[in-house]
């Protein structure tokens, strides 16, 4: 059994695992069928051993989570645009082609040929899914390990270019800006006009909490309402159930992860919870002053804020046994009911390869009674560098 606590991220119809020296990203094609890919965690600084040191390694999760969490959401998305753009430019063709026909034969000409046809939802939607569910799907944090080896450099996409990195990084940027905006910021201006000049010491920094805590689950119910979103908190469900069996000494198995919750005590959302609460102590202690310093420390100070949040809950994730500590950090579990949903079974497979996928990239072995799905890689170099699919005794994929 694998002692290093693996963590994940759920996709757009897939999840995203992190092991101790690589990740595995396993996706539900439109076909039907289960496709993946590894990528080797070797990300420069991330290497060093200073990045895993306390506090550090929460920039490392933090930087995990946009950036590298971002781009396979995006990536993951793309997968269902394009096969939905496919299908629809097919139809679009039989359609041109039967009205040529029909032209041709009423007039005995050929008739004048349409365009290609729209993007669908999927892509459409693309941009609001990678800028509504990362932070929030980021789930299961994986522990850091000061004594891991560096690993090889990762695989690029050969199928992905500058434009596409470009796109990404616009994508990102605008998260920052904006999540920022709506939960720094914005409660500021809302404390503000509600306290006004009366009040600059603790009821304005309990007013600006309130507020950012009212936003964040406002923002959460929000986007929970449309459907591809429910879809991936569906997957973020999944996701935790399959770590809560690998983490239970138990087979990977649909019906074995399904016995347990979804919510998981290292998830990202516990983490932003977490967030809200170390702000409102931070921002105590910094202090009231004029507009420029209140704006100004609420943006530098984000990533302290983050890298102490993530030693928090690393604490409250290895102390969960004791009963205060779980009463103290029960609103984590309680918001997950807003960000995670129960899976279908197919969403367990498809957690259950990636979380396979990941453990086989860290040199671990499979669970004894594991299930095995058939799968094929998302890109031409994970064949050759991935593992094989073990074998091992349990129930067969379809």
């Amino acid at each position: 059994m694998a002692t290093f606590h693996y963590g994940g991220q759920a996709l757009i119809e897939g999840v995203l695992m992190r092991g101790k020296t690589a990740l595995a990203v396993a996706l539900r094609h439109p076909d039907g069928s289960i496709v993946y890919a590894t990528e080797r965690l070797d990300l420069g600084l991330r290497a060093r051993r200073a990045m895993k040191l306390p506090f550090m390694r929460g920039l490392v999760v933090l930087y995990d989570t946009l950036v590298t969490g971002t781009r396979w959401l995006v990536r993951s998305a793309t997968l269902q645009a394009e096969a939905e753009l496919a299908a629809e430019q097919e139809a679009a063709a039989a359609e041109k082609k039967s009205r040529q026909e029909a032209e041709k034969a009423a007039r005995g000409s050929t008739g004048a040929g349409g365009g290609s046809g729209p993007i669908g939802p999927a892509g459409s939607m693309l941009g609001l899914l990678a800028l509504a569910v990362t932070p929030f799907t980021g789930a299961c944090a994986a522990y850091s390990d000061p004594d891991s080896a560096a690993p090889e450099s990762p695989p690029q996409d050969s199928s992905l270019g500058k434009g596409w990195q470009v796109a990404v990084g616009g994508m990102l940027l605008m998260a920052l800006v904006l999540g920022i905006g709506i939960f720094f910021l914005l409660p500021l201006l809302l404390a503000q006009l509600a306290v006004g000049g009366a009040d600059r010491g603790l009821a304005f920094q309990l007013t600006e909490g309130l507020i950012r805590v009212v936003i964040f689950i406002a923002y959460l119910v929000l986007i929970a309402q449309a459907a591809d979103i429910r879809r991936t908190f569906q997957y973020h469900g999944a996701e935790h159930q399959t770590i809560h069996a690998l983490e239970a000494g138990g087979p990977l198995t649909p019906d074995a992860a399904r016995q347990y919750p979804t919510a998981h005590p290292r998830c990202g959302t516990e983490f932003l919870v977490v967030v809200l609460i170390v702000s409102i102590v931070v921002f105590a202690l910094v202090g009231s002053g004029p507009p420029w310093w209140l704006i100004g420390t609420r943006v530098v100070l984000v990533p302290v804020i983050a890298a102490v949040s993530y030693e928090v809950l690393q604490f409250g994730a290895r102390h969960r046994r004791h009963a205060l500590v779980r009463w103290l950090w029960s609103p984590g579990i309680w918001v997950q009911a807003i960000t995670t949903r129960q899976p279908s079974p197919d969403m367990n497979e498809v957690a259950i390869v990636s979380l396979q996928k990941a453990l086989l990239a860290d040199g671990n072995e499979i669970p004894a009674g594991s299930s095995v799905f058939e799968s094929r890689p998302l890109r031409p170099e994970d064949a050759g560098g991935a593992r094989a699919a073990p074998d091992v005794a349990g129930e067969s994929g379809r």
